[in-house]
């Protein structure tokens, strides 16, 4: 079967169009939220399970969906009960289904069992509930720790590497679907939800065209300057736009997301079949559609064909696991976090960044319609208290779509985009704008949702962002203080405590690049003020854990804290779990797995673990400061171990962090640290250890097969970098004669044609380099199956993290179960790994002992 445009199928869908996602759900509230292609009335009834096999109603609540478009319509649809009726219980099961009615209907209203409303099929909830369950259902969180069970993950593209992993959650929810206490009650997803800077082509097509449809009768939507449609802009032929218009930095520019109606699409195609074509459009049907870009030669129109049938390879795993998607989101409580991915590669990574783009007028628009569709698509749910006190949502229904109406700023305003920006210190935005920060308050913990990509401090525009300002900080952690729970945990984008290896590597890169973004230079460690006041700031919890994503592999860490002057003591544990679809290459994923535990015991560590020790330094106080410089340069002969900590004892005015080993006894009596931390990287305790001579055959071959193709692409790079600062300063040079007016059309087009040919030898340059690697590496399913070692999992990954309380022993475990398929030459095999971290703060006698 061809390629079918949306409009061609549209009668043959099914009422709702993605969802029911169950959202945020407490004793005294219980969202489900839905995107469909009429206006409804929705009315959410909840339901308990009897002891005779029946259902009880026990709240209900309706809302009218709000317009996108003619032919789309969201409503996230709150159910609570009456001063009459008791709420929820923690820890049990309930089910819940939705009736659709319309203004004029006189017949009972459709529900979820009603064929044309969730599927098309004669008994569409066999295709969301699970077996001997009549309607779809979900686990408050248990009161007793030991019951917990929460799921996380993060970063999913559908034409990614590997295999899929969000669609396990249902085989996980499947197989206890029917016992609260080992059902999952939980499900975070930390970011990058959707990639709208990472598209594949023929997916963008079929978005550019569900888009049209879905918003019809809104005013096109027109990119500011260039009043022209984001239709005006086929795939693969992006990159002017996005590059040299919106000034944006992803290294995939070709095909990003432009357009509001475009990220809807994309959530949409993101967490359900429903509006996926039998067949994704083809080469001959976009270049039908836009004949410009068809390429002259036969050659290249075989490699444009192929390169087709690669994505339509790796997007088929994708779309054969979104029905089980669907289901698992329809039954488990589900939150969200955005990260840049939903917006753009390097959305507000630092200060230089901001400045460029809150400028510049394409920029804007483009980070706004990212922003909304997050707010809508996954905002909503996690706060629809916050959303129903706020104008947003009745200021989206009346709009029409167009950049000119007044609706425009005031969601400007609504959705918190910052004013014109310096690249110093914090973003500034409305004061009615919404918070994407949250809290969930459970009898046995306690959580916090950070918002850590709009809240940033910018120390100065082109260094290391932190994260979270100071206001910020004590915006989004006063809660976990006051609420006191025995364990609190917080989600966090990116891992907070990172792998050193590779943080180190984004450091010192800088020597050599000082652009953040091509490192993506934006660790909570790297700015090192920021981190160490975090870090003194939550360890008045004790126990904290945070749950990560973002970096594309999955680990576990923890950190002992101890303070030296209240001789508190804390544990903090972080556990990632990505990505659920991104998987990186064999090779790279391979030395990370196996050659970093290397690397800690070439550098003698028996364990992975290191101490370090942090003073304080006071604005103007410089003796401290000089003392431990004074006590590096008495070593200053050995140059590897001396230059790391002059540069680090150089790295903030504030503090002062130092690994605690290689001292002269009584180097600090003078001036003894304010704290001393322990950072351990948790072994996987089901790794399949291997022989340490196998392992170092297996290194000494990677050096070998790197080696021969090391100085080639060395050059390569380092010419693609060449012409990437000259296309730079071409577009600045443009840029400044457009200011002050002095380009005529005549002038102007040399300057867009040099900067145009110069991204054409960028991009062969790049399938050169692309080709020098897959060389470098073409044993890359041999190297495959060395993705997870005895600390990180390369593969694609969904954490599972529960509690145990050991009968030996009095402190309670936290345990980080990853899920992943790995290939075989048969059957793929479900695996997975567990990382086991204690609880219980260190005893303040364990610290790390002064020299």
């Amino acid at each position: 079967m061809s390629w079918q445009p949306l409009a061609e199928r549209a009668e043959a869908l099914p009422l709702i169009l993605a969802g029911p996602i169950v959202r945020r759900v407490e004793p005294h509230s219980v969202t489900i939220w839905l995107a469909l292609k009429e206006a409804r009335t929705v009315t959410l009834f909840v339901y308990e399970p009897t002891e005779e096999g029946h259902t009880e109603p026990r709240c209900t609540g309706t809302r009218q969906t709000i317009r996108l478009g003619d032919h789309l319509h969201l409503v996230a649809v709150t159910a609570r009960p009456t001063d009459r009726e008791q709420p929820l219980e923690w820890g049990k099961l309930y089910s819940y289904n939705l009736f659709f009615s319309e203004e004029s209907q006189a017949t009972p209203a459709a529900h979820l069992g009603t064929p044309g409303i969730f599927s098309m099929a004669d008994e569409p909830l066999s295709q969301l509930t699970y077996a001997g369950q009549p309607l779809p259902g979900f686990v408050l969180p248990p009161r007793e720790l030991e019951q917990v069970r929460i799921i996380h993950g993060s970063c999913r593209k559908p034409q990614a590497q590997g295999y899929e992993m969000l669609s396990v959650l249902d085989t996980l929810l499947a197989n206890a679907a029917h016992d609260p206490v080992r059902r999952p009650q939980q499900l975070f997803l930390t970011g990058d939800q959707i990639y709208a800077d990472d598209v594949s082509a023929p997916l963008l097509f079929a978005l550019m065209d569900a888009g049209s449809y879905l918003f019809a009768g809104n005013e096109p939507e027109l990119l500011q300057p260039l009043q022209l449609p984001a239709q005006a802009f086929p795939p693969e032929g992006r990159t002017p736009i996005v590059h040299t218009v919106a000034m944006f930095t992803t290294t995939h520019p070709e095909n990003h997301l432009l357009s509001f109606a475009e990220y809807a699409a994309m959530y949409l195609f993101s967490w359900s079949d429903v509006l996926w074509p039998d067949e994704l459009p083809g080469t001959q049907d976009l270049w039908k559609a836009y004949p410009e870009i068809r390429p002259r030669k036969a050659s290249q129109q075989e490699k444009a064909e192929r390169s087709f049938k690669e994505q339509y390879y790796l997007i088929d795993d994708f779309v054969r696991g979104l029905p089980a998607v669907r289901r698992a989101l329809a039954n488990i409580a589900t939150y969200m976090i955005c990260d840049d991915h939903e917006v753009t590669d390097d959305w507000f990574l630092d200060g230089a960044w901001c400045r460029r783009i809150l400028k510049n007028e394409l920029g804007q628009q483009i980070v706004r319609n990212g922003l909304l569709a997050y707010a809508l698509f996954q905002g909503w749910g996690n706060t629809p208290e916050q959303f129903e006190q706020s104008c947003l949502l009745s200021t989206i229904n009346r709009w029409n779509g167009s950049e000119r109406a007044a609706e425009v700023e005031k969601i400007n305003a609504l959705l918190g985009m910052p004013f014109p920006f310096s690249g110093k210190g914090e973003l500034r935005r409305s004061k009615q704008a919404l918070d994407w920060h949250y809290t969930y308050n459970a009898p046995a913990y306690h959580v916090v949702v950070l918002d850590t990509r709009t809240r940033r401090y910018y120390r100065k525009p082109s260094d290391f962002p932190g994260l979270l300002s100071r206001s910020a900080m004590h915006t989004q952690l006063d809660s976990a203080l006051q609420a006191q729970a025995d364990v609190t945990i917080i989600i966090s984008p990116s891992p907070v405590l990172g792998v050193d290896f590779v943080e180190s590597i984004q450091f010192w890169s800088r020597l050599r690049v000082r652009e953040n973004y091509a490192f993506d230079r934006e660790a909570w460690a790297l700015e090192w003020e920021t981190f160490q006041n975090f870090l003194k700031y939550l360890s008045r919890l004790q126990r904290v854990v945070f749950l990560s994503g973002d970096v594309h592999y999955a680990f576990g860490a923890s950190l002992d804290y101890w303070d030296h002057r209240t001789h508190a003591t804390a544990r903090f544990i972080n556990f990632t779990a990505s990505p659920l679809s991104n998987e990186g290459s064999g090779s790279q994923m391979a030395v990370l797995a196996i050659g970093y535990p290397r690397l800690l015991q070439l550098l003698r560590r028996d364990s992975p673990s290191v101490d370090f020790f942090a003073w304080d330094l006071l604005p103007g106080d410089s003796l401290i400061a000089n003392y431990v410089l004074s006590n590096i340069r008495k070593r200053l002969y050995h140059f590897w171990w001396s230059l790391p900590r002059l540069i680090a004892a150089r790295r903030s005015k504030r503090e002062i962090v130092l690994p605690a080993h290689g001292w002269h006894t009584g180097s600090f009596d003078a001036f003894p640290p304010n704290r001393s931390y322990r950072l351990n990287y948790l072994r996987n305790s089901m790794a399949q250890m291997l022989p340490q001579r196998k392992r170092g055959v297996f290194m000494t071959l990677y050096r070998w097969l790197l080696f021969p193709l090391q100085v080639a692409l060395g050059a390569v790079t380092l010419l693609q970098k060449a012409l990437g600062a000259a296309r730079q300063n071409l577009i600045q040079a443009n840029r400044k004669a457009e200011q002050k007016r002095l380009t005529s059309r005549a002038l102007h087009r040399p300057f867009q044609d040099a900067i145009t040919r110069t991204e054409k030898v960028e991009q062969k340059l790049e399938e050169q380099r692309v080709e020098l690697v897959d060389a470098t590496f073409r044993h890359k399913e041999w190297f495959s199956k060395w993705k997870a070692g005895e600390l990180i999992v390369g593969y694609n990954n969904i954490g599972e993290v529960f509690f145990e309380t050991a009968k030996n022993r009095p402190e309670t475990e936290i345990i980080q179960r990853l899920w992943w398929w790995t290939p075989t030459t048969g059957i793929p095999t479900l695996q997975k790994a567990e990382y086991h971290a204690s609880l219980a703060p260190p005893d303040p006698a364990a610290e790390p002992p002064l020299p």
